[in-house]
């Protein structure tokens, strides 16, 4: 059975915790309140519609 790496990240906005998927266990999360024009990432919106950025490095 496959697990699924996770990592808890705070909004840059408020503070919200938030839990993101990793594509791996190894790898390491930058968290943006913008978008950048390359790199894996995913887009988390936190429950005050603050939307920011994870990149995984």
């Amino acid at each position: 059975m496959q697990t699924v790496a996770t990592r808890e990240v705070s909004c840059p906005h408020c503070g919200e915790r938030a839990s993101v998927s990793l594509p791996g266990e190894e790898v390491d999360v930058k968290v943006r309140k913008s978008v950048a024009a390359f790199g894996e990432y995913t887009t988390v919106t936190c429950s005050e519609d603050h939307s920011y950025w994870v990149y995984f490095c």
